[in-house]
């Protein structure tokens, strides 16, 4: 089934007031990268406390020390973590241990890996659980969003568990949806609007008539 990610990324008040508000309507929340550098684990064991059952993504971009620094996340409650699909193989297979370790699962991040497809396969073998294609925001304004490559990525890995994140809008879904992702990561199209609520509820409502289409 596919999923509607929601990156929280400012203050921890602010995106505990978000998350209570557009909790019905996302399937994933993420503890931002720009979140945990001003909370750390807190902002992940706060929202774990209240949110028991809610898939929980800790977005650590880890680099290096993959065992150590996937563990700390997974302490806290956290149910993904990222990686950065540039790290290298040692740390990748660390932080895929660590997860196994808990129970839990690991997402690649894709930014800036120059060969998706070649390096996309190496971290699946390696143990990762999600491929995300991530349009850096520092490039949104001159790079093209990838949509061609993840509907490439799904035919050539049609194993993979596929994400997509980048400055990510209700109108780029016509897009995104007929490329096959299993989650769709969106952040500021929804937490920076007037309404949180209502947007994430329209967001869901595309991707669940999207789903009942393909089904029927």
């Amino acid at each position: 089934m596919l999923k509607l990610q929601l990156a929280l990324d400012g203050e921890l008040s602010a995106a505990l007031d978000i998350l209570a508000e557009t909790r019905p309507h996302i399937d994933i929340a993420e503890v931002g990268t720009p979140l945990i550098y001003r909370e750390g684990m807190r902002a992940v064991r706060k929202i774990r406390a209240l949110y028991p059952a809610l898939t929980l993504l800790a977005d650590l971009k880890i680099m290096d020390a993959g065992d150590l620094e996937a563990d700390i996340a997974f302490a806290a409650g956290a149910d993904f973590v990222t990686v950065l699909g540039l790290a290298n193989d040692a740390t990748i297979a660390g932080a895929a241990q660590a997860a196994r370790t808990h129970g839990k699962r690991v997402m690649a991040d894709m930014m800036q890996v120059a060969d998706p497809l070649m390096r996309g396969r190496r971290l699946l073998a390696l143990g990762c659980d999600a491929l995300c294609l991530h349009r850096a925001q520092d490039l949104q304004a001159s790079q093209a969003a990838p949509y061609a490559l993840l509907a490439e990525l799904h035919r050539q890995l049609p194993e993979a568990q596929l994400a997509i994140a980048g400055g990510l809008t209700l109108d780029a879904l016509p897009q995104i949806l007929p490329c096959l992702p299993q989650i769709i990561i969106v952040g500021g199209a929804i937490t920076r609007t007037s309404d949180p609520a209502t947007m994430a509820r329209r967001f869901a409502e595309r991707i669940r008539n999207h789903e009942h289409s393909r089904v029927d």
